[in-house]
């Protein structure tokens, strides 16, 4: 038998994410139904309104030399007191998306996933979880293809390697793929996760202190519509995950989706 994978893209319930997801995923790759892939969406609740500013500046901070490296050491203090319990959640089948009862913020990110882990345990029997954005472009087909090489019943943690063969590597949270297994041990364990950093670092950590490797998997990046047209064809008929993360402002990662699908159609 085949393994079989859920796609679960995270998003913020706020432009210009719902836009992506609605005018950009939603009418390319997600429409497009194969066998042994399934797609859900998973979404915290809104923040308040002061947290979100908090949360804005928070963001900002972070990449300033100085500034975020105090900020750090302040994340290391309060995220120690945000619980480990997994979060209250709710799957709406006709809308396909799993809401968790925690903030939309950087610091509570964390209990958005492990809502996601504990319900693709007890709700599905699917083989592969595949954590990804709104930004992303799946080919499904592709994608069942590169899970075919693992076993869901070992510790697979696999996909775009930062800072690979440094101490702190970790899987990019724009496409991660995680076995049945793998799942199991995050929630398993989930009173060890810290929160301390940005998602995917803190996983990379976590995943590490369980004795299990990140295995490199390739993304495509598409930033621009430009980038798109010059993708060869052996590219598109070859890999799964294509990152379409616009730099422009406003962003034009609807645009590059649409190009994108048009082209991934045509040649296969």
């Amino acid at each position: 038998m085949k393994n079989s994978v859920l796609i679960a893209i995270g998003q913020a319930n706020i432009e210009p994410w719902t836009k992506i997801w609605k005018e950009g995923q939603e009418k390319t790759w997600i429409k497009v139904k194969v066998d042994g892939s399934k797609v859900v969406h998973y979404q915290s609740k809104n923040a308040p309104f002061l947290i979100r500013k908090f949360d804005d500046l928070h963001e900002k901070i972070r990449y300033r030399q100085i500034l975020g490296l105090w900020q750090g050491r302040f994340d290391k203090i309060i995220t120690k007191f945000i619980s480990r319990k997994i979060p209250e959640y709710f799957y709406n089948v006709n809308r396909q998306i799993l809401t968790v009862n925690s903030w939309s913020t950087y610091f509570f990110y964390g209990q958005r996933n492990i809502a996601l882990y504990d319900w693709f345990l007890k709700d599905t029997d699917t083989d592969f979880l595949y954590v990804t954005n709104s930004s992303s472009y799946i080919n499904q087909r592709n994608l069942l293809r590169v899970i075919e090489q693992f076993n869901p019943n070992e510790t697979i943690y696999a996909g775009n390697i930062y800072l690979n063969g440094e101490s702190d590597e970790f899987i990019s949270g724009a496409g991660k793929l995680l076995s049945r297994k793998s799942v199991e041990v995050i929630r398993d364990n989930w009173h060890k996760h810290s929160h301390e950093t940005l998602e995917d670092v803190t996983l990379g950590r976590f995943m590490k202190s369980m004795g299990i490797s990140a295995i490199p998997l390739i993304s495509v990046l598409v930033p621009t519509v430009d980038a798109v047209e010059t993708l060869p064809d052996s590219i598109l008929c070859s890999e799964f995950h294509f990152r379409c993360k616009s730099e422009e402002i406003p962003r034009k990662d609807v645009e590059i989706m649409r190009l994108l699908h048009d082209r991934i159609s045509a040649v296969t």
